[in-house]
């Protein structure tokens, strides 16, 4: 992939030429100090859209493949535990390691994306331990990037393959 993939628009957002995703250049952790459950990154994304955050109103959550597009084994920043996350530099340091996404099964779960292990699983959604999210607008292509679909890991963050 060309050094250019990732273009900072120099506005707290970042487009992706291979997937013609916009992202938001600073995950949850960042904004705000603190890890959410899946219901407080709710309540994130919704202020993120009503005060039109860069200009949008269509922020959302990654789906578990766009999330998995961000993760480049060869490229690396740190978290907000000084820890190795494969993103590319372009965005925050100081994040979050991982991203809450737009696949749940019910109300009890949904699927967390670690970009440091290129994984994940389903986590509860009231938990809150380590858990950002990074939001997205626009709609994935998948023509030139051909990212596979994500590397499952039976239930890996609910340690067990049960729902608890």
């Amino acid at each position: 992939m060309s050094g250019n993939r990732f273009v900072d628009n120099e506005d707290g957002t970042v487009n992706d030429s291979l997937t013609q995703l916009m992202w938001k250049k600073n995950d949850s952790y960042l904004d705000i100090q603190k890890f959410v459950s899946y219901t407080a990154a709710l309540k994130y994304l919704v202020k993120q859209n009503e005060g039109s955050f860069a200009g949008y109103q269509d922020w959302r959550f990654p789906t578990k493949r766009e999330a998995h597009s961000l993760f480049e084994v060869d490229k690396a920043l740190k978290d907000k535990y000084d820890m190795l996350v494969h993103l590319d530099p372009v965005f925050a340091e100081g994040c979050g390691h991982d991203t809450w996404t737009s696949n749940t099964r019910g109300k009890i779960t949904a699927y967390v994306y670690s970009f440091s292990s290129g994984a994940g699983g389903h986590k509860e959604v009231d938990d809150i331990l380590n858990s950002s999210v990074r939001l997205v607008r626009g709609e994935f292509d998948n023509s030139k990037a051909k990212i596979a679909h994500v590397p499952e890991v039976r239930d890996k963050i609910t340690q067990g393959g049960g729902w608890r």
